[in-house]
């Protein structure tokens, strides 16, 4: 059972990165150092972006099946939690669009927002909750630090975007930072699909 979640959280995230190649190579008219990957999702490749939520969701799952099966405990149960309000959040996002730079903020841009911070905010605490508790338990003790790791990564760059807000140099690097929260993301779940499909200890 485990090694066929990893196995589809492996598929599905090959799924992630081939939709956003696709993106970035066709012609959105849109920056990747600028424009956040959500723009996309209000340009006529819209299904590409779609794609890659829905696919992020289904890895999101499929991580927190495997886990379930590697790992038990209490503090290992909050780990499935922000894995499972992850794939929710990544599920629905497209379904509620961001609003358009520039324009007036609607209630459906709003709930945009609201589902980006409990998908970006999900994922980054899952990885530090499983760093600690990889750290202190007796499987895949190794990768704890990995975990963690990825999890301060991803925590620096919600930071810049919080602070690109207010920083107009920073603004303009918005898509680049952003992407690499992406990069960060689609590497936690790699390692832990990998270890899944490994037993890795």
């Amino acid at each position: 059972m485990i090694v066929g979640a990893g196995v589809v959280a492996l598929l599905a995230l090959a799924a992630v990165v081939a939709s956003l190649t696709y993106l970035h190579l066709e012609p959105t008219g849109l920056s990747p150092v600028r424009n956040a990957v959500s723009q996309y999702g209000i340009t006529d490749f819209r299904a590409g972006y779609r794609a890659a939520t829905i696919a992020f969701a289904v890895a999101g799952i499929a991580l927190a099946t495997a886990l379930h099966r590697e790992l038990s405990g209490q503090r290992a149960k909050l780990v499935l939690l922000l894995l499972v309000l992850f794939a929710v959040a990544r599920a629905a996002i497209s379904w509620f669009p961001m609003d358009a730079p520039g324009t007036e903020r609607t209630s459906t841009g709003s709930m945009h927002g609201v589902l980006a911070i409990v998908a970006f905010g999900g994922v980054t605490a899952a990885a530090f909750r499983l760093g600690s508790v990889l750290s202190s338990g007796p499987r895949w003790h190794s990768l704890g630090p990995v975990s963690a790791g990825l999890g301060w990564a991803m925590l620096g760059c919600l930071l810049a975007m919080m602070l690109s807000r207010g920083l107009p140099w920073l603004r303009t690097k918005f898509g680049a930072i952003e992407r690499a929260f992406y990069a960060c993301a689609i590497a936690w779940f790699a390692v832990f699909a990998v270890a899944s499909v490994t037993s890795a200890r």
